[in-house]
Protein backbone atom coordinates (compact mmCIF):
# COMPACT_ATOMS: atom_id res chain seq x y z
CA UNK A 1 0.00 0.00 0.00
CA UNK A 2 2.63 2.57 1.06
CA UNK A 3 4.44 1.67 -2.16
CA UNK A 4 2.09 2.15 -4.17
CA UNK A 5 0.74 5.16 -2.18
CA UNK A 6 4.19 7.01 -3.16
CA UNK A 7 4.49 6.46 -6.52
CA UNK A 8 0.77 7.78 -7.29
CA UNK A 9 -0.40 4.23 -8.52
CA UNK A 10 -2.83 3.25 -5.87
CA UNK A 11 -4.09 6.77 -4.22
CA UNK A 12 -5.37 5.84 -0.52
CA UNK A 13 -6.35 9.25 0.51
CA UNK A 14 -10.55 9.56 0.48
CA UNK A 15 -10.85 6.11 -0.97
CA UNK A 16 -12.83 3.64 0.75
CA UNK A 17 -11.20 0.35 1.96
CA UNK A 18 -12.44 -2.52 2.95
CA UNK A 19 -9.96 -5.48 4.93
CA UNK A 20 -11.51 -8.98 4.82
CA UNK A 21 -10.31 -11.42 7.61
CA UNK A 22 -8.15 -7.98 9.35
CA UNK A 23 -7.08 -10.09 12.27
CA UNK A 24 -5.16 -6.80 13.58
CA UNK A 25 -5.83 -5.00 11.02
CA UNK A 26 -2.05 -3.51 9.96
CA UNK A 27 -2.92 -3.19 6.44
CA UNK A 28 -6.66 -1.01 7.68
CA UNK A 29 -4.02 0.98 9.96
CA UNK A 30 -1.81 2.20 7.56
CA UNK A 31 -4.37 3.30 5.02
CA UNK A 32 -6.21 5.62 7.79
CA UNK A 33 -2.81 6.81 8.21
CA UNK A 34 -2.62 7.90 4.72
CA UNK A 35 -5.97 9.45 5.17
CA UNK A 36 -8.84 6.92 3.35
CA UNK A 37 -11.87 8.15 3.77
CA UNK A 38 -13.69 4.89 6.06
CA UNK A 39 -12.11 1.62 6.65
CA UNK A 40 -14.28 -1.23 7.16
CA UNK A 41 -12.22 -4.48 9.34
CA UNK A 42 -13.85 -7.39 8.63
CA UNK A 43 -13.15 -10.66 10.93
CA UNK A 44 -14.85 -14.12 11.29
CA UNK A 45 -14.48 -13.73 14.82
CA UNK A 46 -16.15 -11.06 16.97
CA UNK A 47 -13.92 -11.73 19.62
CA UNK A 48 -10.81 -10.62 17.10
CA UNK A 49 -12.16 -7.26 16.63
CA UNK A 50 -12.73 -6.56 20.43
CA UNK A 51 -9.96 -7.72 21.74
CA UNK A 52 -7.43 -7.15 18.92
CA UNK A 53 -8.12 -4.91 16.04
CA UNK A 54 -10.12 -2.39 18.04
CA UNK A 55 -7.46 -2.28 21.03
CA UNK A 56 -4.41 -2.10 18.18
CA UNK A 57 -6.45 1.08 16.26
CA UNK A 58 -6.68 2.63 19.38
CA UNK A 59 -2.94 1.98 20.47
CA UNK A 60 -1.96 3.66 16.93
CA UNK A 61 -4.09 6.77 17.58
CA UNK A 62 -6.96 5.37 15.61
CA UNK A 63 -10.18 5.30 17.74
CA UNK A 64 -13.27 2.87 16.75
CA UNK A 65 -15.43 5.37 15.30
CA UNK A 66 -12.77 7.23 13.58
CA UNK A 67 -13.16 6.43 9.57
CA UNK A 68 -13.35 2.78 11.40
CA UNK A 69 -16.19 0.16 11.05
CA UNK A 70 -16.38 -3.31 12.24
CA UNK A 71 -18.20 -6.12 11.03
CA UNK A 72 -17.61 -9.96 11.95
CA UNK A 73 -19.15 -13.55 10.73
CA UNK A 74 -18.93 -15.20 7.41
CA UNK A 75 -18.04 -13.39 4.15
CA UNK A 76 -21.36 -15.12 2.59
CA UNK A 77 -23.11 -12.42 4.47
CA UNK A 78 -21.14 -9.40 4.70
CA UNK A 79 -21.79 -8.81 1.35
CA UNK A 80 -25.34 -9.05 2.36
CA UNK A 81 -25.23 -6.63 5.72
CA UNK A 82 -22.77 -3.74 3.43
CA UNK A 83 -25.64 -3.20 0.37
CA UNK A 84 -28.62 -3.79 2.77
CA UNK A 85 -28.07 -2.56 6.69
CA UNK A 86 -27.00 0.81 7.41
CA UNK A 87 -26.12 2.50 10.97
CA UNK A 88 -28.89 1.68 12.85
CA UNK A 89 -30.25 -1.14 10.68
CA UNK A 90 -27.10 -3.67 11.84
CA UNK A 91 -28.18 -6.43 13.64
CA UNK A 92 -27.01 -7.65 17.06
CA UNK A 93 -24.51 -9.55 16.18
CA UNK A 94 -23.77 -9.03 12.71
CA UNK A 95 -21.35 -6.03 13.95
CA UNK A 96 -19.08 -4.93 16.79
CA UNK A 97 -19.76 -0.88 16.61
CA UNK A 98 -22.01 -1.08 19.77
CA UNK A 99 -19.88 1.02 21.96
CA UNK A 100 -19.36 3.70 18.69
CA UNK A 101 -21.98 6.38 19.01
CA UNK A 102 -23.62 6.24 15.67
CA UNK A 103 -23.41 10.00 15.07
CA UNK A 104 -19.19 9.00 15.16
CA UNK A 105 -19.60 6.06 12.27
CA UNK A 106 -18.59 7.18 8.75
CA UNK A 107 -20.91 6.08 6.60
CA UNK A 108 -20.38 3.10 4.03
CA UNK A 109 -20.37 3.23 0.35
CA UNK A 110 -23.20 2.68 -1.68
CA UNK A 111 -21.50 1.34 -4.87
CA UNK A 112 -18.47 -0.89 -3.89
CA UNK A 113 -15.22 -0.25 -2.12
CA UNK A 114 -11.67 1.72 -3.82
CA UNK A 115 -9.88 -0.72 -1.87
CA UNK A 116 -10.11 -4.74 -0.88
CA UNK A 117 -7.15 -5.94 0.75
CA UNK A 118 -6.64 -9.60 2.20
CA UNK A 119 -4.01 -11.76 3.50
CA UNK A 120 -3.63 -15.26 4.17
CA UNK A 121 -7.25 -16.03 3.65
CA UNK A 122 -7.09 -18.28 0.65
CA UNK A 123 -5.38 -21.37 2.32
CA UNK A 124 -8.34 -23.51 1.19
CA UNK A 125 -10.49 -24.02 -1.59
CA UNK A 126 -14.01 -23.04 0.31
CA UNK A 127 -12.37 -19.96 1.83
CA UNK A 128 -10.78 -18.90 -1.89
CA UNK A 129 -14.46 -19.40 -3.46
CA UNK A 130 -15.94 -17.36 -0.42
CA UNK A 131 -13.23 -14.71 -0.60
CA UNK A 132 -13.60 -14.56 -4.35
CA UNK A 133 -17.56 -13.54 -4.24
CA UNK A 134 -16.91 -11.12 -1.74
CA UNK A 135 -14.63 -9.39 -4.20
CA UNK A 136 -16.82 -9.38 -7.29
CA UNK A 137 -19.48 -8.28 -4.77
CA UNK A 138 -17.64 -4.95 -2.91
CA UNK A 139 -15.28 -3.97 -5.77
CA UNK A 140 -16.18 -0.34 -6.72
CA UNK A 141 -16.66 -0.30 -10.64
CA UNK A 142 -14.77 0.63 -12.70
CA UNK A 143 -11.54 1.72 -10.77
CA UNK A 144 -11.64 -0.47 -7.22
CA UNK A 145 -8.15 -2.46 -6.97
CA UNK A 146 -8.08 -5.78 -5.01
CA UNK A 147 -4.65 -6.54 -3.31
CA UNK A 148 -4.77 -10.42 -1.77
CA UNK A 149 -1.46 -11.65 -0.20
CA UNK A 150 -0.91 -15.12 -0.21
CA UNK A 151 1.31 -18.39 -0.04
CA UNK A 152 1.95 -19.69 -3.63
CA UNK A 153 1.00 -22.67 -1.77
CA UNK A 154 -0.58 -24.11 0.97
CA UNK A 155 0.29 -27.59 1.82
CA UNK A 156 -1.46 -30.06 3.18
CA UNK A 157 -5.05 -28.17 3.02
CA UNK A 158 -5.11 -27.33 -0.61
CA UNK A 159 -5.48 -23.33 -1.19
CA UNK A 160 -3.21 -21.78 -3.71
CA UNK A 161 -2.29 -18.51 -5.35
CA UNK A 162 -2.62 -20.43 -9.06
CA UNK A 163 -6.54 -21.90 -7.72
CA UNK A 164 -7.30 -18.26 -6.70
CA UNK A 165 -5.88 -16.86 -9.96
CA UNK A 166 -8.26 -19.48 -12.12
CA UNK A 167 -11.68 -18.23 -10.41
CA UNK A 168 -10.24 -15.07 -11.38
CA UNK A 169 -9.39 -15.39 -14.97
CA UNK A 170 -12.53 -17.94 -15.32
CA UNK A 171 -15.22 -14.38 -14.62
CA UNK A 172 -14.04 -12.24 -18.32
CA UNK A 173 -14.71 -9.38 -16.28
CA UNK A 174 -11.38 -9.67 -14.29
CA UNK A 175 -7.75 -9.48 -14.47
CA UNK A 176 -5.68 -10.80 -11.94
CA UNK A 177 -1.91 -10.07 -11.92
CA UNK A 178 0.93 -10.21 -9.49
CA UNK A 179 2.27 -6.81 -8.29
CA UNK A 180 4.80 -8.17 -5.83
CA UNK A 181 6.90 -11.87 -5.49
CA UNK A 182 8.49 -12.58 -1.61
CA UNK A 183 11.34 -15.06 -1.74
CA UNK A 184 13.65 -15.55 1.01
CA UNK A 185 14.44 -19.17 0.52
CA UNK A 186 13.81 -20.16 3.73
CA UNK A 187 9.92 -20.12 4.23
CA UNK A 188 7.55 -20.51 1.61
CA UNK A 189 7.14 -18.07 -1.64
CA UNK A 190 4.42 -15.16 -1.59
CA UNK A 191 2.88 -13.20 -3.81
CA UNK A 192 1.07 -10.35 -4.06
CA UNK A 193 -1.91 -10.27 -6.54
CA UNK A 194 -3.84 -7.40 -7.52
CA UNK A 195 -7.55 -8.09 -8.89
CA UNK A 196 -8.62 -5.22 -11.31
CA UNK A 197 -12.18 -4.66 -13.85
CA UNK A 198 -10.88 -6.02 -17.04
CA UNK A 199 -12.24 -3.02 -19.10
CA UNK A 200 -15.80 -0.76 -19.12
CA UNK A 201 -16.94 -2.34 -22.01
CA UNK A 202 -16.69 -5.79 -20.95
CA UNK A 203 -18.65 -4.87 -17.35
CA UNK A 204 -21.18 -2.82 -19.71
CA UNK A 205 -21.93 -5.65 -21.66
CA UNK A 206 -22.09 -7.99 -18.55
CA UNK A 207 -25.02 -6.01 -17.43
CA UNK A 208 -26.79 -5.88 -20.55
CA UNK A 209 -26.93 -9.72 -20.51
CA UNK A 210 -28.80 -9.44 -16.93
CA UNK A 211 -25.82 -9.46 -14.93
CA UNK A 212 -25.00 -6.36 -12.11
CA UNK A 213 -21.69 -5.61 -11.62
CA UNK A 214 -22.22 -5.16 -7.86
CA UNK A 215 -23.20 -7.68 -7.15
CA UNK A 216 -26.98 -6.72 -5.71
Amino acid sequence: IWRRQRDGTMPVRDASVLEAGCGAGLPSLLALRLGCRVAVLHDFNAEVLQCLTIPALRLNGLEGGHRARFFSGDWARLSELLLHKREKENPPGDSCEGAIPSRARPPLPADGFDLILSSETIYEADSTSRLWSLIQAQLHFPSGVALVAAKSYYFGVGGSVAAFRSLVEADGRFSCSTVRVIENGASNRREVLAVRWRSLALATGYKRQGGTVDGS
